[in-house]
């Protein structure tokens, strides 16, 4: 059964950035080229289920944030909202409760003259200098290149 995800909206997102914690599902190379939101983290769409059950250590490791709980307030975007739809019924069956989509994704906080740190800043993980082949996802590529099908400005 899915379940419908709470929206938030540009206003309130901006009024509240410094309260939630922002993921951005699109790739990192999609991020560093077109910029980021303010103190927003990159977990690709296609990472989302590894990363939630990835332990503590590994997970601030490879994202370079303190992993969120289930109760944190998390808010999900990417381009334009379709990635983060996807995203957030991942995270919903993941267990997490607090997570909100912002729907009109980087594209509109762009549009509405929302902060953007440019070029974006994501985590730099090394996946070369990586010993344990489970750190990669069985849909992700250590290059992670937009070949894996999530390109598209969605």
């Amino acid at each position: 059964m899915e379940t419908k995800s709470k929206e938030i909206t540009y206003d309130e997102l901006a009024s509240n950035l410094r309260d939630v914690t922002v993921i951005d599902v699109r790739n990192r190379n999609e991020m560093q080229k077109d910029g980021q939101i303010p103190g927003s983290h990159c977990i690709p769409v296609t990472e989302i289920k590894y990363a939630c059950d990835m332990d503590e250590e590994r997970f601030k490791e490879r994202y370079g944030f303190d992993k969120p709980s289930t109760d944190d307030l998390l808010v999900v975007c990417c381009k334009t909202g379709v990635r983060s739809k996807t995203a957030c019924d991942l995270l919903q069956a993941k267990g997490f409760r607090r997570h909100r989509i912002y729907r009109g994704s980087f594209s509109e906080w762009e549009e509405m003259g929302g902060e953007v740190i440019k070029p974006g800043q994501p985590h730099e993980y090394n996946f070369e200098d990586s010993e344990d082949e489970d750190d990669y996802p069985a849909s992700q590529t250590k290059s992670d290149s937009s070949s894996d099908g999530l390109s598209r400005n969605t």
